[in-house]
């Protein structure tokens, strides 16, 4: 088998790899029963990080497309399953009572077993609070949004700057955020951030999102054959609500896409429209020219799983 890494896609590795392995799997490559490569195999081949591989194996999991096997390796799910695949709390509980039977064996008691974990788990907790993760953004309703969505506990501390701050002050930026030990930012500004970050000893992150249920819903009700205005500030985020579209069987709307924010502009774009799909940070503006004649759908997200266990991965593998 043979997996491929676009880097300059734009798409967040795991979900490259994710969907490589389910198109395997869709047409034939792939069946069940076949072992898939170790995490650190497929990470070493690939050159790319081990926590990618981990969390794209992790979601399949979680999807039951494949599963894992104390000793034996990651397999196609079918043929090998047999039965139900556990729980979270299950496989924890499994973790556990390996551990504890190991502790036994090495001489600790349930009391020893039980006092060494408490601890351990607050040294983490502590090496956690030391932790600075900064959130870069390009519009504040969406860095807001970010940084109340992605739980990392009460301890870490959570830095947050919007990306023209960056262009406009470079200086004062750079120094900021390398006092940051992870920066998370989105496909949009990754690539931007990255040769912003050249040469600086800090880990740079990225996320994807996935609109929100309520988002979708609204979006699935725009009746057919009629056009639909998209107002946003990038390209790369009207691709991401294109995407959206074709996803829930809407690829074939007549998208009108305007990326100005120059209000008589926009006022004319509007005219005739009378649905319009906006990016957050151009809500408040469009409803206003709009007064409520028009059907505004914002365009909201929230960071997708995946992304935020990958963010809670490596937030671990810096203290280690």
């Amino acid at each position: 088998m043979e997996f491929r890494i676009d880097r300059k896609s734009g798409v967040p590795i795991y979900i490259q790899l994710k969907e490589q392995i389910k198109s395997m799997i869709d047409r034939g490559i792939l069946v069940p029963g076949d072992k898939l490569p170790t995490e650190r195999e497929l990470a070493e081949k690939l050159q790319i990080s081990r926590n990618r591989v981990s969390v794209a194996y992790k979601e399949l999991e979680d999807e039951n497309i494949i599963v894992s096997r104390q000793g034996r390796g990651t397999f196609v799910a079918g043929e090998i399953a047999g039965v139900k695949e556990p729980g979270r709390k299950d496989k924890l509980l499994k973790i556990i009572d390996l551990a504890l039977e190991e502790a036994m064996e090495l001489g600790f008691s349930f009391d020893d077993f039980l006092t060494i974990a408490y601890v351990r788990a607050k040294e983490k907790e502590a090496q956690m609070s030391q932790i600075k993760v900064a959130f870069v953004e390009c519009n504040k309703e969406q860095l807001d949004s970010l940084l109340k969505e992605i739980d990392l506990g009460p301890k870490v501390k959570k830095l947050s700057y919007l990306i023209q701050e960056i262009r406009k002050e470079p200086v004062r930026l750079k120094e900021a955020l390398s006092a940051a030990d992870l920066i998370v930012t989105t496909r949009f500004h990754f690539q931007e951030l990255k040769k912003f970050l050249a040469g600086m000893n800090v880990e740079l992150l990225e996320i994807a999102f996935e609109p929100k249920m309520s988002t979708i819903i609204k979006l699935a009700r725009i009746p057919t054959g009629i056009p639909v205005g998209l107002i946003c500030s990038t390209e790369n985020f009207a691709k991401e609500v294109e995407k959206t579209l074709n996803r829930i069987g809407l690829g074939n709307v007549e998208l009108k896409v305007n990326t100005n924010e120059e209000e008589e502009v926009l006022r004319k774009f509007i005219q005739g429209l009378d649905y319009i799909i906006v990016s957050p940070h151009r809500y408040h503006q469009v409803a206003m020219l709009a007064q409520g004649e028009k059907e505004i759908i914002e365009f909201a997200s929230l960071p997708d799983h995946g992304s935020t266990k990958m963010l809670k991965m490596a937030m671990l593998d810096l203290k280690k």
